[in-house]
């Protein structure tokens, strides 16, 4: 089991529209071969910060996660509606996070 955990904070007043998009990714991820769960959650206590976690059944189902039109738009949506974000694979730093995506994305 792999698990991926991102934490995105919001750009001002890009709350919705980043959590509508995320959202969007994660219903389809569930129908994806190898997604076990998709959970996306914004904080209760400050709405700007989104977490989504997903676990996929194995490696080779999370780097094709990574490969797909899916994640691609995820990062672009992390990139222009927030301000941050924090990838973690299995509990990892999000440099070895990033480390991981770069290396089966290509450059």
């Amino acid at each position: 089991m792999e698990t991926l955990h991102i934490t995105i904070r919001a750009r001002d007043d890009k709350e919705d529209e980043l959590l509508r998009t995320c959202q969007l990714i994660a219903d389809q991820n569930l129908q994806e071969s190898g997604c076990e769960s998709s959970l996306l959650s914004q904080n209760k206590a400050d709405e700007g910060l989104i977490n989504l976690e997903q676990k996929w059944e194995d490696k080779p189902s999370l780097i094709n996660f990574f490969r797909s039109d899916y994640f691609t738009a995820l990062l672009g949506a992390m990139t222009w509606l927030g301000q941050s974000y924090n990838i973690r694979i299995n509990g990892g730093t999000h440099e070895e996070g990033m480390k991981i995506i770069k290396s089966e994305r290509g450059p």
